[in-house]
């Protein structure tokens, strides 16, 4: 140890007596408090016009400002510039002077001289690593809350990397005697080892391999506040990896060996570390740690429930069609392992998950004419992708192994438990990802029951299917919108009054029935209600007279006539005075999460709604009227765009504030039995959701804050994570500026004496 460490401060002293290594750090330095600086600005800068920024921390190291790179991903962008200038003259120097053979006739074996080389870089990387913590302190004095943990880890990450680049950087320098080659052969190999995750993709074992040895994005992990056992695993091995490789070079020029030998001993110690890396990254093997407060990098409580529950083995099969119009991004071989990636966050917390990814062939629209067959199509795609043929899968195949059919042959996903159950896993996002909340709802399915929703049909309603603008199918059955009922955790079927709703129904959804009802449904509808069944009625102005018989007969409800008040901010649209723009009120705030202060619901043709009788529900307002100017209740006109509309008090128009949803709450046995009435269905109809109507309108919202509630906080899941803290940066412009002088010229000024004392030490000796 002592001969290691005599070499290691040898070493550190010849480099710091040569001009390179200052220059390095005066480079870094100046790259580092441009970028430090630029992004500090913009906080203190939102600061001082808005008196509050968000996600300080993240937002300087990992994020960046403005939507740039953060400090810690700047760094790690720059960083394999200055590391084969550093150490392109390790051992080559040794090799070009002959001092390797003083080395070699003294008491010290390769491993000394390698060792005590590497712990001298190692220091050199602990001094760039320590220019960042100055940055680091800084911050912490700075920002309020500061994320101590989740910074240091990603400081780790880069401090890793930079040894990394250091022990490539020693193996190269022993394979020449010429300091630059070393240098270009450094950044060759670096260029070779983030390349290398793409080699070889199409083998099982060899994509394993390959996938582990690459070096891109493995610091992103830490940078994102993660701690991972496989991770720490890789960065320690490829270092163990590339010394091993350097003793042993050493030792065949010091016993001019056969190269056969010297090839041996490299082939053993790759197959070792081959070995290492296929058992480290074993899901079941695998350890983790979040630094982050919020856990951002982890499942939340609710998904971690869900999937503790899933006993038994479990299969995701990923289904890739080749004639999908997105297969760029499931392309076979490299979506294997970038499906692994995705998937991690959930294999985690079930480690047995067997992932599987099938490639198929299927053309929806096959047999048109012109068209050619989905296997020409199929067959052409393959050389343009290199891809072989043979391991597709006809349609007919494929869907022996699963209803794509139903799916539109689209990418999906499937998982299957051991005991037979299965359910789609939607990718909402596009890009190949295992969205939590989407899988969350899907696995619930398979250990849970889920909330059933029946929608009343048979009196002319708002259908719960298909595109026409009025009815509801975006927002409940649509398969492809993530906010949908269906994938947000609910069953929906169609029912009837004209026999008794089943047991199973959780929730009855009646949206503007136009016609009254008859004495044996009203019988059925209420025998429903006296069992304390949750129910949506969804009310309209111009069905007001069918829809009031039932209203005021079980809840003691009435709507009001057609509600108007002109108001400006809709300025998607045409501004017609039929278009409101509603508030939620406290009490379905603190109801609902999903409804904010700032949201607004968007009415076209809504009624109020009024108490008239108490039927023993407690009534209270939901959302109430806020527009520019008086609203009231329209009488006269009918022709909102032509005609200009007036206040009448004379012929019975009444102007106040009205509530155009209200929420009714009633204890039936051990449980609060939950009704919402609204005065307009229009608002969640699929018209509402391709018009732009000027305002910040979350009709959505309220759907899901509506079913939230009325499900009892079973579903939607929520998957929401604590706000950061550290939300401001304590520190003025006038005083930002100044610091920002110290580090632009301070640091430098003090790197440049340390530099100076340092030379006149040596010449005075």
């Amino acid at each position: 140890m002592r001969a290691i460490y005599k070499i290691a401060k040898t070493e550190l002293q010849m480099l710091f007596y040569s001009p390179i290594a200052w220059l390095l750090l005066l480079c870094f330095i100046f790259q580092t408090v441009f970028f430090y600086t630029g992004m500090l600005e913009g906080f203190v800068l939102d600061v001082e016009n808005s008196g509050r920024t968000y996600w300080c921390s993240y937002r300087l190291f990992v994020m960046g400002h403005g939507g740039g790179s953060g400090l810690w991903p700047s760094v790690v962008k720059i960083l394999y510039l200055y590391i084969p200038l550093l150490t392109m003259g390790v051992i080559s120097k040794e090799l070009s002077s002959g001092s390797i053979k003083l080395l070699y006739s003294s008491p010290i074996s390769n491993t000394h001289i390698v060792l005590g080389k590497f712990l001298a870089m190692v220091a050199y990387a602990f001094l760039l690593t320590l220019i960042l913590f100055v940055y680091v302190v800084f911050a912490w004095c700075t920002i309020d809350n500061f994320e101590w943990a989740w910074i240091l880890t990603g400081l780790l990450g880069i401090f890793l990397l930079t040894c990394t680049y250091m022990a490539v950087g020693i193996f190269v320098s022993s394979l020449t005697s010429y300091q630059v080659i070393s240098a270009v052969g450094t950044f060759i190999v670096l260029m070779l080892l983030g390349m290398v995750s793409g080699w070889g993709q199409q083998y099982d074992l060899v994509r394993e391999i390959t996938y582990w040895l690459g070096m891109n994005g493995r610091v992103n992990t830490f940078i994102s506040g993660m701690l991972c056992s496989e991770d720490l695993i890789y960065f320690l091995t490829v270092i163990a990896l590339f010394l091993m490789l350097t003793i042993i070079r050493l030792h065949a020029i010091r016993q001019k060996q056969k190269f056969t030998i010297t090839l041996y001993k490299n082939l053993a110690v790759i197959a070792l570390v081959c070995l290492v890396a296929f058992i480290s990254s074993r899901p079941a093997l695998l350890a983790y740690a979040d630094t982050t407060s919020t856990k951002k990098n982890t499942l939340t409580p609710v998904a971690q429930e869900i999937v503790g529950k899933l006993d038994g083995g479990l299969t995701i099969t990923s289904y890739v069609n080749v004639l999908d119009s997105r297969y760029g991004t499931y392309a076979y071989p490299h979506f294997i392992m970038k499906n692994r990636e995705a998937s991690r966050h959930f294999t985690r917390f079930k480690p047995e998950t067997e992932l599987k990814v099938v490639y198929y062939y299927a053309d929806p629209n096959e047999g048109m004419p012109g068209r050619p067959s989905a296997w020409q199509q199929a067959r052409r795609l393959c050389e343009v992708y290199e891809m072989d043929s043979t391991m597709l899968l006809s349609r007919a195949e494929v869907d022996k192994m699963a209803d794509l059919a139903s799916q539109g042959y689209k990418f999906i996903r499937e998982a299957v438990r051991e005991n037979g159950q299965r359910e789609w896993l939607h990718d909402f996002t596009g890009r190949g990802l295992l969205e939590e909340g989407a899988t969350a709802v899907a696995l619930k399915r398979m250990v849970m029951d889920v909330p059933k929703i029946g929608f009343v049909t048979g009196h002319r309603e708002r259908s719960m299917y298909g595109d026409v603008p009025y009815d509801m199918g975006y927002l409940l059955t649509h398969r492809w919108n993530s906010g949908s009922l269906v994938n947000q955790g609910f069953d929906m079927v169609e029912i009837t009054l004209d026999k008794d709703i089943p047991k199973d129904i959780n929730i009855l959804w009646i949206a503007d029935m136009r016609t009254e009802l008859t004495p044996e449904e009203e019988s059925v509808l209420g025998k429903y209600i006296e069992r304390g069944g949750n129910l949506m009625f969804m009310g309209e102005p111009s069905h007001r007279e069918a829809q009031n018989k039932v209203l005021g007969k079980f809840f003691g409800l009435e709507l009001t006539p057609l509600l108007v008040g002109p108001d400006v901010r809709f300025k998607g649209t045409l501004p017609t005075a039929n278009l409101l723009a509603t508030v939620p009120t406290q009490r379905v705030k603190d109801l609902m999460y999903q409804m904010k202060s700032t949201y607004r619901i968007a009415h076209e043709n809504c009624a109020g709604i009024e108490q008239v009788e108490d039927k023993g529900f407690k009534v209270e307002a939901f959302l109430k009227t806020d527009t520019i100017g008086p609203v009231w209740t329209e009488l006269e006109t009918t022709d909102f765009v032509d005609d200009t509309v007036k206040f009448n008090p004379a012929v019975g128009e009444v102007s106040k504030v009205f509530n155009t949803a209200v929420g009714l709450t009633r204890q039936v046995g051990n449980k609060e039995q939950r009704i919402m009435v609204t005065g307009d269905a229009d608002c969640l109809s699929n018209n509402e959701f391709v018009i732009t109507r000027g305002v910040s309108a979350a009709n959505g919202n309220l759907l899901a804050g509506c079913a939230l509630w009325m499900s009892y906080g079973e579903v939607p899941l929520d998957t929401r994570r604590p706000d950061t803290k550290d939300s401001t940066v304590s520190i003025s412009m006038a005083w930002y500026r100044i610091f920002k002088a110290g580090f632009k010229f301070g640091l430098p000024i003090l790197l440049l004496g340390c530099g100076v004392f340092i030379w006149f030490r040596r010449r005075g000796r």
